[in-house]
């Protein structure tokens, strides 16, 4: 159809309509922002919401859209911090679960980021669903819709199922009413906020075809999301205001991600990957959800949880690039309709892109060439972002899926938690900015190849040779996954040493020549820690079993006052003692070492209480070394600490606490 309008009447006029298709997060930013904008300028507009679900009002005057949008449902940092600016206040009855750490898993060790104290990271239903939260609850799509209504848009229940110009140019929609009675409705501009699982299927999307030919719909991927119901006392013992990324599965189940977030009383899985994309029968899903709970890493996280009920499955399609041209005289696209974040935030574009184009039909125009000098900068911005961010997760999936590369990444991490200052960690600070969102992907992959995380990863890979050839040379194996991270941040070594000291009222060596601390979570009682402590020294334990040095208890009762641990070197009868000269209440030892190698040694052993009602246990070693007392002595003694330098002690506890953590949960399980 062919028309003509003179250039004012393809910017917006008083009273003119606003139809939006779609009451979910992008038409909700779009018609908040579109009206407070207009309001700002004088200009009067009447904005419709078109939805399709049902959308009720309860006597508190709360929005509830019934079912269930198919979103993960997690609040980065930066869209948190977004909607703080804008002026929206989450209510709590919809915050399910409030994050403090991510952790991200390779196949050697887990790596644990901590959410800074000035943001905010959570977890929200988007719906009604899964079935067993009540006719009462409340999701986010539901508190953005009313927010829109209180700026003053309109609710009218029904689907849109095509769009077409009138003979006069204007775009009129085709809405099925919910009593299936069919109505036009005439708009002047019309936004597009159907996401990605509800355009097709019907007409609507070949009838955008007709009002812009060159449009191309964007590729989008297959992804699974399950709700556990697994009670809020279980996740609080596993994943207590925790967040998991793993990016990688198994030989029978091939994944490139999977996050799992608590939400109250249910975790919410969401996987992507080959195997994922193969999945066509219903029989699939269960398939996945028991290969998945039984791969040996997410047995750690999870264990027993295959007693647990599934609440509710999805298979959902991701954007995964963005439409072409999504737009034309007075249409246009927005959130996942138009295109995603790759794998993170589709709440976070879905604002940016709503917000872009309700500046753009403001200042600009509603025609098509206004549309493309204003919104194609959002589009471009989306679809840069989508391109460098495959060859992040490219990056990430190697990195992580690779044993060896991912211990170099962990070596690499927890070096610099263990030296250098919080604000000067390279690899953690890229790592957190890919797991929290909170930059664009061109920023990641510059950062990720900045000479400061090279220079890392390289003092990293130096490290590991270093730390395996002592490895081998102990004797020390690594059977099962399961390696945890042992490292005590460097600005958290000083409140843990005054920690110990508190437990054993008394004061410990302000500034010894060699001090070392470990902590590892373990889920056990004290009482089943302190057995397997017991151990230390005897023919049966399995940590510190190694190759060249005798570890063996010469005196005493184990755990008791007076026991006595030696360590010897058998071919050249060198070695040291240690006794335990104090113990505090059940669950902390203070040994003491001989004079014969070091002075005023102090090793000390601490279980105590996590929040989650779990356990950690805390290894502290300090000493001086011995200087001689002549020119000669000094030489000796100097060489004596070359032959068993520091990290000496890192590469056996780490070891150690691993498998005593093992042998507990196996025993607890």
């Amino acid at each position: 159809m062919t028309y003509h309008m003179d250039p004012q009447s393809m910017q917006l006029q008083n009273n003119d309509c606003v139809a939006i298709v779609g009451g979910g997060p992008a038409g909700s930013f779009f018609a908040r922002y579109l009206l407070r904008e207009s309001k700002r300028l004088n200009l009067h507009l009447d904005v419709v919401i078109i939805e399709k679900r049902k959308v009720t009002k309860n006597s508190n005057g709360n929005y509830h859209i019934l079912g269930c949008p198919s979103g993960a449902g997690g609040i980065s940092p930066r869209l948190n911090k977004i909607l703080q600016q804008q002026g929206y206040t989450v209510p709590e009855e919809i915050i399910q679960g409030h994050i403090d750490y991510i952790w991200v898993h390779g196949r050697w060790k887990n790596l644990r980021l901590r959410v800074p104290d000035d943001m905010q990271m959570y977890s929200v239903f988007r719906g009604s669903l899964p079935a067993g939260r009540g006719t009462e609850s409340w999701g986010l799509d539901g508190f953005l819709l009313g927010e829109a209504v209180k700026e003053g848009a309109r609710i009218l229940n029904g689907e849109v199922q095509s769009i077409a110009y009138s003979e006069n140019g204007m775009p009129t929609l085709t809405v099925r009413l919910p009593s299936r009675e069919r109505r036009n409705f005439s708009a002047s501009f019309v936004v597009v906020a159907t996401g990605i699982n509800t355009r097709r299927g019907n007409g609507l999307l070949a009838s955008i075809r007709q009002l812009n030919p060159a449009f191309v719909p964007g590729e989008s991927r297959k992804a699974f999301i399950f709700e556990l119901d697994v009670g809020e006392d279980y996740l609080k013992h596993n994943m207590d205001r925790e967040i998991h990324f793993i990016e990688y599965g198994s030989k029978h189940l091939a994944l490139e991600h999977a996050a799992l977030l608590p939400k109250g009383k249910y975790l919410s899985v969401t996987l992507i990957g080959k195997s994922i994309d193969e999945a066509i029968f219903p029989q699939d899903s269960q398939r996945i959800i028991r290969g998945f709970l039984k791969l040996s890493h997410i047995n750690h996280i999870l264990p027993d949880v295959e007693t647990i009920s599934v609440a509710c499955i999805c298979f959902p399609r991701m954007a995964s690039t963005p439409a072409k041209y999504p737009f034309g005289d007075r249409f246009a696209m927005v959130g996942d309709a138009l295109g995603a974040r790759l794998n993170k935030d589709g709440l976070f574009s879905a604002h940016v892109t709503a917000s872009g184009l309700a500046q753009t039909i403001i200042h600009e125009g509603i025609d098509k060439q206004s549309l493309a000098k204003g919104y194609r900068k959002t589009i471009k911005w989306l679809k840069v972002d989508n391109r460098f961010g495959r060859i992040v997760f490219k990056v990430i999936r190697v990195a992580f899926g690779s044993p060896a590369i991912s211990r170099v990444v962990y070596q690499s991490f927890a070096t610099e938690f263990k030296i250098r200052d919080e604000h000067s960690r390279p690899v953690g600070s890229v790592l957190w900015k890919i797991a929290s969102g909170t930059a664009d992907y061109h920023q990641v992959l510059r950062t990720m190849f900045s000479f400061r995380v090279l220079q890392s990863i390289f003092v990293g890979a130096v490290i590991t040779l270093r730390n395996v050839a002592f490895e081998l040379l102990f004797g020390l194996k690594w059977g099962r996954p399961g390696r945890y991270p042992t490292v005590v941040l460097k600005e958290l070594r000083q409140a843990i040493k005054q920690f110990l000291e508190s437990r054993l009222g008394m004061a410990l060596d302000e500034s010894p020549d060699f001090e070392r601390m470990y902590i590892i979570k373990i889920q056990g009682s004290q009482k089943e820690i302190m057995e397997e402590l017991a151990k230390f020294g005897q023919p049966n334990a399995r940590f510190l079993n190694l190759r060249f040095v005798t570890v063996r208890q010469i005196r005493g009762m184990p755990n008791q006052v007076g026991s006595t641990i030696q360590y010897k070197i058998p071919f050249i009868e060198l070695g040291t003692e240690l006794c335990l000269t104090k113990r505090v209440g059940s669950g902390t030892l203070l040994y003491q070492l001989d004079e014969q190698l070091s002075k005023r040694g102090k090793f000390v052993l601490d279980v105590a209480p996590t929040k989650d009602g779990n356990n950690k246990l805390t290894i502290y070693a300090a000493f001086d070394y011995k200087q001689g007392k002549t020119f000669v002595g000094r030489i000796l003694w100097g060489f004596f600490s070359m032959l068993f330098p520091e990290f000496v002690h890192d590469v056996v506890w780490n070891h150690a606490l691993c498998t005593i953590k093992e042998d507990v949960e196996a025993r607890m399980a």
